[in-house]
């Protein structure tokens, strides 16, 4: 009666049961089983028990299920945790559709950000029971207000730095390293009001995906900084080369490249190359273990 479609983890179907009579517990979904059966491309699946699917074939009967019958409310717990690597993807584009062409509300529960961010029009960062921060998807990711936050939310590099001065009122310069003035990177003012004064210690977020690879004596295009690192190694992956690197006071960045642009790179151990970062991509932090500052000194009632 309350009309709630729930997506669990497990798919949750009767094994004992096709494809079409699973279908059929959901309300209404008797009736509409044919229409059912097109909508989610599962036709040539209807006589078949769950037993002779794939988990992406048993996860899309059970979202099937779940949105048989028009509910006002779509409740999904850990949708995709469930279903291998490969299917993942085009699993996760479909949910998107369905969940849109359904135009009910739903609220996702998932530890992981590729799908917040896929699926979510606003999201909540929970850790330990507490809610941390709440926004539109995109703003959040890219802009985690708390260290907490970031972690969760995948960011991969973060870096203790030094707030400097800088001659651009719009621009904040970071030092990474207190022995290197070279070492630092400069970033867009934050929009929250956060005060950056000179010599305060601070947290500098980067998502390795903004990191660019550059041959270790190229200067950097207009807005960007340079950061010169030390390989240890690099990975191929699916859609991309992981370069790990270290630079300054033995700090670690992790950067995705595109395989094209590494074509004819030898990628060797101990080689010398840059990153170079806009400062739009540099999201700032105020560093939790840095000492709270003295608080206001009260002056004397007279």
């Amino acid at each position: 009666k309350r009309r709630i479609g729930y997506l669990l983890q497990t798919d949750a179907l009767f094994p004992h049961r096709t494809v079409a009579e699973n279908l059929q517990f959901g309300r209404l979904a008797a009736e509409n089983l044919d229409a059912l059966l097109d909508r989610f491309d599962l036709r040539a699946l209807a006589l078949r028990r769950p037993g002779q699917l794939s988990g992406g074939e048993r996860q899309r009967v059970a979202l099937a299920r779940a949105l048989a019958g028009e509910p006002d409310l779509v409740l999904l717990d850990e949708p995709l945790s469930a279903i291998d690597p490969a299917t993942r993807p085009a699993l996760r584009d479909e949910l998107a559709r369905h969940l849109r062409d359904c135009r009910a509300p739903s609220i996702m529960v998932t530890h992981d950000p590729a799908d917040a961010l896929a699926l979510g029009q606003l999201v909540g960062v929970m850790d330990a029971g507490e809610l941390l921060q709440v926004g539109p998807a995109a703003d959040v990711f890219k802009r985690p207000n708390r260290l907490r936050a970031a972690r969760l939310l995948g960011v991969e590099n973060i870096w203790p730095g030094i707030v400097n001065e800088h001659p651009d009122e719009t621009l904040v310069r970071i030092g990474l390293s207190p022995d290197d003035a070279n070492c630092f990177v400069d970033a867009a003012r934050p929009h929250n009001g956060m005060p950056l004064l000179a010599g305060m210690r601070v947290r500098v977020c980067v998502r390795a995906a903004n990191l660019i690879a550059a041959p270790c004596q190229q200067p950097p295009p207009a807005g960007y900084s340079r950061l010169p690192i030390r390989l240890l190694d690099a990975m191929p992956l699916s859609t991309a080369i992981q370069l790990r690197g270290r630079f300054g006071p033995n700090l670690d960045a992790l950067a995705y490249a595109p395989p094209w642009q590494m074509r004819g790179w030898t990628l060797t151990p101990d080689e010398r190359l840059a990153l170079h970062l806009h400062a739009e991509d540099v999201h700032i932090l105020q560093d939790d273990d840095a000492p709270d500052p003295a608080p206001p000194q009260r002056r004397p009632a007279r």
